[in-house]
């Protein structure tokens, strides 16, 4: 639980949040897609992070990536496959 707390993500749990996920900066980018996260779970075998939509829906990033907050928008790089998960809170400097 320790791990999760310290991910900084409470603020961006059960509101309108967008997220992304990006590759490399001359890759294409992703659309921007509205959730809400309902839930933050360590994966059954503990080496990821599951930012939950529902009951069955997910999206997962490892838990060992580099995470940083900046204001309304979180971010985690991992550094083995160069992919960045971001997420921002929906609202007027978002890319809704």
């Amino acid at each position: 639980m320790e791990l999760i707390e310290s991910l900084e993500l409470n603020d961006f749990i059960s509101i309108p949040v967008l997220l992304t996920i990006q590759g490399k900066e001359e890759e294409d980018k992703p659309a921007w897609m509205e959730k809400v996260v309902q839930r933050v779970e360590l994966c059954p075998d503990g080496t990821h992070i599951r930012l939950y939509f529902d009951s069955l829906h997910f999206i997962a990033f490892p838990k060992d990536s580099v995470v940083s907050r900046k204001e309304n928008t979180w971010s985690a790089f991992d550094q083995e496959t160069f992919l960045t998960y971001l997420m921002e809170k929906k609202g007027e400097d978002s890319h809704d």
